[in-house]
């Protein structure tokens, strides 16, 4: 490649070589300009780039700004890496300085607790998991949630608050809330204090405030038999007061878990996080059972034995499984 080529002909020619649209002479060009640079480099230098290159994918799909080229050529490293050492005043000190993502997950029948780098507390539910931005304290406040966490916002009302879950995203300057959002399942958004915006990812112009002490539930239109409220494309939304100032909400964090109007099915979902076992219900008649109740820590045995006063089925466990019956 000519001494002469500029930073802005070098970008050019790599997004042709990534889209697979060079011509021979040009990829022989760019590699042999990597060849060049790579010759300068401390002799660990090269074998670092490649896993430099990866930590940057892997932030930046985080974050959700970069998709990684489709189609990958042999060396697709080499000219990334060329590209970084090029513009090393600019990308690669802000790659270096850049925070990582950390991520926390809990176990089946797991609780934890966690203060964010901005001060935010945060309590996790069982099986969920949970990413941040370890430089979150001086800039953006993007977290991403899978599971069930009840967050104690700190206030800043410069960098406001912002969870990012597989449905929906929730936007808060200072306040407190429950939000459950398991893959797959109804999704709840408690407001306790504060004010809180829920929108959904698919249809951004289904959205609103909450008003504290009121709780929005989007119920996936698959299991919404009984469920009323506006519709939201797949969900059904509907927007209700808090009962018992937002007790209900919160009892998980008192290792309890409670229950209301239950499908089997459904409360099977919550008692295989809970317990860390699988359950195999065998008759779908069974589903025509609704449960309410309030287990506190029970082994999974006596949990059943309850249920098994208000309904009628038998059930075997085989190492972590559950198989109800008939």
């Amino acid at each position: 490649m000519q001494p002469d080529t500029t930073d802005r002909q070098l970008l050019a020619l790599l997004d042709k070589y990534l889209k697979g649209d060079c011509t021979e002479q040009e990829r022989q060009q760019l590699e042999s300009w990597y060849e060049a640079y790579e010759s300068r480099l401390a002799d660990d230098g090269p074998a670092e780039l490649p896993a430099l290159y990866d930590r940057v994918v892997v932030q930046l799909q985080a974050e959700q700004e970069w998709v990684v080229p489709v189609k990958k050529m042999r060396g697709w490293w080499k000219v990334a890496a060329a590209v970084l050492i090029l513009i090393a005043g600019t990308l690669l000190v802000w790659v270096l300085r850049a925070p990582r993502m950390e991520e926390v997950h809990t176990l089946a029948g797991h609780h934890q607790q966690l203060t964010l780098p901005d001060g935010t507390r945060v309590w996790l539910n069982v099986s969920t998991s949970l990413k941040y931005s370890a430089g979150m304290k001086s800039g953006k406040r993007d977290v991403y949630l899978e599971g069930e966490g009840y967050f104690d916002v700190a206030t800043n009302d410069l960098h406001p608050f912002i969870i990012h879950t597989k449905d929906i995203t929730v936007k808060v300057l200072g306040t407190r809330f429950n939000l459950k959002a398991y893959t797959g399942e109804s999704l709840e958004t408690s407001l306790l204090q504060g004010k809180v915006a829920v929108s959904l990812n698919s249809l951004p112009e289904k959205s609103l405030q909450l008003a504290p002490q009121h709780k929005l539930t989007l119920t996936r239109k698959a299991d919404a038999e009984q469920a009323t409220g506006e519709d939201w494309g797949e969900f059904i939304a509907e927007v209700l007061p808090i009962q018992r100032e937002g007790e209900t909400e919160t009892l998980w964090q008192k290792d309890k878990m409670e229950f209301h109007d239950k499908s089997f099915s459904a409360l099977a979902r919550i008692m295989e996080r809970w317990y860390g076992k699988t359950i195999i219900i065998k008759d779908a008649s069974l589903n025509s059972n609704r449960f309410n109740g309030t287990f506190r820590r029970e082994d999974i045995n006596r949990a059943l034995k309850a249920l098994q006063i208000t309904a009628d089925f038998n059930y075997k466990i085989k190492g972590d499984t559950v198989i109800i019956y008939k």
